[in-house]
């Protein structure tokens, strides 16, 4: 799962000439504390409550466009890259920019950990990996023989296209040390590009 398939509809941005007030109303109306700020589909920045209480809500956000974070995410990101950001950066919301800074749309934390809940076998212990193929390479039978040579299970996979002819496929093992798993999918040449332990995941999703 990638960043521009996590993008909610609901979430609409906010304008320079928008003041305090109107922004308070929409992040209470969205469940967040933060929302970006667009002119002409441009990204000007993410706007935080704090800024409005120490502007004012009378204040259009137009006057203190410089206090704007530069926080976003590309629309390739990764789900497990997308939640770092937002860990890291301790945001409700993060915007999704293309390469010309272009604003594609928005990220809830909230919509994440629901996300997560429901599609990774949440209770069952274990890592995620995640492997990136090419369309005439992809074969998930195959992966999971991989896997299951090394004594391990896939209790979960979800698959994405980041473009036509190529797929993303997140996989949720049951096994906490997956250096072995990783090494035997190298050997069949598969790239895979990224692994998290549960417990990261999981301290991610406290902090």
């Amino acid at each position: 799962m990638i960043a521009h398939e996590l993008i909610s509809e609901e979430v609409k941005p906010l304008h320079p000439d928008d003041d305090g007030e109107s922004a308070f109303r929409k992040m209470q109306e969205y469940g967040v504390s933060h929302l970006p700020v667009i002119r002409d589909h441009e990204y000007l920045g993410l706007l935080n409550e704090d800024e409005i209480i120490k502007h004012g809500t009378e204040s259009p956000i137009e006057t203190y466009l410089y206090t704007l974070d530069n926080i976003y995410s590309n629309p390739s990101d990764h789900l497990f890259d997308v939640m770092k950001k937002i860990s890291d950066s301790d945001i409700t919301l993060i915007p999704v920019i293309n390469d010309e800074n272009e604003y594609k749309g928005s990220i809830r934390r909230n919509d994440i950990f629901d996300y997560y809940n429901k599609s990774f076998a949440f209770s069952e212990p274990g890592s995620i990996i995640v492997i990136h193929v090419h369309d005439s390479q992809y074969s998930l039978s195959e992966i999971s023989h991989i896997i299951e040579s090394e004594r391990a299970m896939v209790l979960s996979s979800i698959i994405s296209r980041p473009s036509d002819t190529q797929i993303i496929l997140t996989l949720k093992v049951n096994k906490t040390d997956v250096t072995r798993i990783i090494a035997a999918l190298r050997r069949f040449e598969y790239d895979v590009s990224a692994s998290y332990s549960e417990e990261e995941v999981v301290d991610n999703f406290k902090e």
